[in-house]
């Protein structure tokens, strides 16, 4: 039991210094006001899009709300083969140029429809979000003077759900608080690990040039994120500011979620960067301990010790990163279903992983399996 009283402590002390370096990181990023400005490049907004007739129309509403000059946007909406009335409530929507246009049938996906818009687009900045999401009307211009101002070469901005009512999209909520002050914490101290589509700014010419992962079909962001931190890593900035918010959907069933989480670490297998793969080996060794001694301890009470042990400093460390990202964000109430969520993470997490690597799924009405990776 000496030996795995050590492993035990190597495992949670590594983990515990991962987050405090991510809590750090989120610190040292300055909260940006955007200060006046007279310059309004063209900017390209890229959106592939797949069955959102239930989503498409509130997006609409607010890019046709953002206040950047309406002769200097592009919009570009790429129409990912849709089965439903998406495109028909696009098209009735003639307050505000779009280009619409439809993915060729040869291609397919996410990635290949993103790839398509960019191509088209006639802007150097380009900003890509995704269908299901709402922003404020200063969205576009708090990208756009971040990046006159800081010029990075990928912008990384945040992304929360929208107003949480049940526990179970609190939890959710929660959860994808700590992924998102873990990618820009990050982010802050120069070891960029996370990003997310649904709000990205960057340069055209650094999405031509960079090394994107052809076997899977999605991950076209942080595919990007790699291929620039591999040329630009101290250009890959996060902006810490509300106007650049947007805001999207939790999922409204449990199996919708695991889809999506399964969904999400499916991509883990392409990964070769050392900080993403040390983050994801820390955590997933981590939870899988927690776990573990957990069901152990029902039949041997010296089990228990560890685990609560182990629990008390991940939940330590996970504090000092989520207090500071819920009060920024002004999440804080949900700091109330801590405790709850941090005893069911462990067994989420080790689901997730398992069944990400070898496991399938449905989404967007299209099943994927062990050789077509989102």
């Amino acid at each position: 039991m000496i030996l795995f009283t050590y492993i035990i402590l190597f495992v949670i002390l590594i983990y515990a210094l991962v987050i405090l370096a991510f809590a750090t990181g989120w610190v040292k990023i300055k909260t940006f006001t955007s200060k006046t400005t007279y310059q309004y490049p063209k900017v390209s907004i890229v959106i592939a899009f797949r069955n959102e007739e239930e989503n498409i129309s509130q997006l609409l509403h607010s890019l046709f709300a953002q206040t950047y000059p309406k002769d200097k946007t592009e919009i570009i909406l790429v129409d990912d083969h849709s089965s439903d009335n998406t495109v028909e409530i696009i098209e009735s929507n003639t307050d505000f140029a779009i280009q619409l246009v439809k993915l060729p049938e040869n291609q397919t996906g996410k990635k290949a429809a993103l790839a398509y818009g960019i191509n088209l687009s006639t802007a150097e900045i380009i900003i890509t979000t995704d269908a299901d999401c709402t922003m404020s009307e200063n969205w576009v211009l708090s990208l756009v003077n971040y990046y006159l101002i800081n010029k990075p070469k990928l912008l990384v901005a945040p992304v929360l759900f929208s107003p949480a009512k049940s526990m179970f999209q609190k939890f959710q909520s929660l959860e994808f608080l700590s992924l998102i002050g873990s990618g820009a914490g990050a982010i802050g101290i120069g070891r960029p690990i996370m990003c997310n589509g649904a709000n990205l700014l960057f340069e055209k010419s650094l999405y031509e040039s960079a090394l994107l992962e052809n076997n899977y079909v999605s991950g076209d962001d942080i595919f990007l994120l790699l291929s620039a931190k591999k040329k630009h890593r101290k250009e890959i900035l996060f902006i810490k500011s509300a106007d650049a918010l947007v805001y999207t959907k939790p999922t409204q069933t449990i199996n919708d979620f695991f889809k999506q989480r399964i969904r999400w670490t499916s991509k883990s297998k392409a990964y070769r960067d050392f900080d993403i793969v040390f983050t994801a080996i820390s955590v997933a060794f981590t939870n899988l301990m927690l776990a573990f001694t957990l069901i152990a301890s029902a039949f041997n009470r010296e089990f228990l010790f560890y685990f609560l042990v182990m629990f008390l400093i991940k939940s330590i460390a996970d504090i000092m990163l989520l207090v500071p990202v819920t009060l920024f964000f002004k999440q804080q109430n949900l700091m109330w279903w801590f405790v709850a969520l941090q005893t069911i993470y462990p067994f989420y997490i080790v689901f997730t992983t398992l069944a990400g690597i070898f496991g399938k799924f449905t989404w967007k009405s299209r099943s994927f399996g062990l050789n077509q990776y989102f």
